[in-house]
């Protein structure tokens, strides 16, 4: 039994696959909409973070410095005399570090392998630093040598979640990649159907391809 295309109506597929591309062009929109949404909120995640750890590094870098100083035999030169923070400088700074640290960990994400190295490289950070502090040493290399460890491994961070933000987001990437080759094999076949029936084009509704794209363009 054969079928004969040219007596095949061709309004109600016309229709169907106008309905079908319309439904598919909205999910690509409403895909990329989420996604640019979702890129600046990683965005601002990232600007966040970075503040936060200059924050931390800078007051902990500092308090290194200040303890240093302060602990050595030259502690009464007029050079170190004249750069030496206050009491309350130092309680600031300590206020500001803590405050910073905590905000960088909310921010971490423990699923993720490389933000758990860097809430142990922070840990690490204030361990050291709390153990020249408790047996009155001078020597904050060891603490000095944390705090890089761990800005290193922040900037790894950073660089990662940048390309994240580069490349888009995976889920909504592979949604885009299928949807619209679909669009695309979809309007082929509505072409054919055309090309094999061209004495009913005339007879197709309004809301043809064309229309649909034109539409959707001028969203």
């Amino acid at each position: 039994m054969s079928i004969e295309f040219s007596n095949v109506p061709l309004a109600p597929i016309a229709t169907i696959m106008a309905a079908l591309i319309t439904a598919l062009i909205s999910f690509v929109n409403l895909t990329l909409s989420k996604e640019q949404k979702t890129s600046e909120f990683r965005q601002a995640w990232i600007d966040g973070l970075r503040v936060d750890l200059a924050a931390f590094f800078s007051s902990a870098r500092a308090l290194c410095r200040v303890m240093q100083e302060a602990r050595s035999p030259d502690n009464e030169d007029e050079d170190v005399a004249r750069f030496r923070f206050t009491a309350d400088q130092v309680g600031k700074m300590r206020f500001e570090g803590a405050d910073a640290l905590y905000r960088i960990k909310l921010r971490l994400n423990k699923a993720e392998s490389r933000h758990n190295e860097l809430n142990g490289l922070l840990d690490k950070v204030i361990q050291t630093q709390n153990k020249i502090n408790q047996e009155k040493g001078s020597d904050y290399t060891l603490a000095l040598q944390a705090i890089d460890s761990a800005n290193s491994c922040s900037q790894d961070i950073l660089k990662a979640e940048w390309e994240r933000v580069k490349g888009g987001e995976k889920q909504f990437k592979h949604a885009r990649n299928i949807v619209i080759p679909v669009i695309a094999a979809i309007s082929f076949m509505l072409f054919l159907v055309v090309l094999v029936n061209p004495t009913q084009a005339d007879e197709a509704p309004e809301s043809t391809i064309e229309n649909v794209i034109e539409v959707n363009a001028n969203r």
